[in-house]
Formats: structure tokens, C-alpha cells, sequence
């Protein structure tokens, strides 16, 4: 059972919003990628913003690939993380996703 929770909103201008809510862990990269995935290629938003503020934590194990898996989605979209809690903006710097904070 996975403890992540993914809620998307198409706000105005297009721009779409991940809410991302609960913990991340191995068995929620799988959903994350194909949520990803999913929004960019129906919705083809010029920028994707993910609002980590209801995330409670990132597994270390998984940061990396967390990140690995947002740069990867990038395509022709603008995508940044949002009102992150400190340890998951910690934990991102320490993994390479610090380009992806806004």
C-alpha cells in the first residue's frame, strides 16, 4: 500500500500543479513516473510545478531517483518543485535536484 497521494490541478494559463502528500518510498516511484508521465503528455503544460508541502518525507534510498525521474520528464516543460519542507529540500540538494527548486 503506498502512503504517497497525488492530486493534479490545471490552474490557469495552463500550467499544471502535482500536489504531492504522505511519504515517498520505492514502491511510489513506479506511480510518480507514470503520473508524470501522464500529465505531460495530455496536458502538454508549459510549466508543471510540484508542491511537496503536504510531503512528509523522501526515502534517501530514492531522492536521487525522484529527481532522476523529473529531469527525465522534461520535455519542452518548464518542471520545478515548490514549498518543499526543509528535509525534502535537503535531501534534493544532496542528490542533485537542487536545480528543480523554485
Amino acid at each position: 500500500m503506498s502512503d504517497l497521494s497525488i492530486t493534479s490541478m490545471i490552474r490557469s494559463a495552463g500550467a499544471v500543479t502535482l500536489v504531492l502528500r504522505g511519504s515517498v518510498g520505492r514502491a511510489d516511484v513506479g506511480a510518480l513516473r507514470a503520473t508524470l508521465g501522464e500529465i505531460l503528455r495530455v496536458n502538454r503544460p508549459a510549466t508543471l510545478e510540484l508542491d511537496m508541502s503536504g510531503l512528509l518525507e523522501i526515502d534517501p534510498g530514492v531522492t536521487g531517483m525522484v529527481a532522476a525521474i523529473i529531469v527525465d520528464a522534461n520535455r519542452g516543460t518548464k518542471i520545478r518543485i515548490v514549498r518543499a519542507p526543509v528535509t525534502v529540500r535537503r535531501q534534493l540538494r544532496l542528490t542533485g535536484g537542487e536545480d528543480l527548486l523554485g
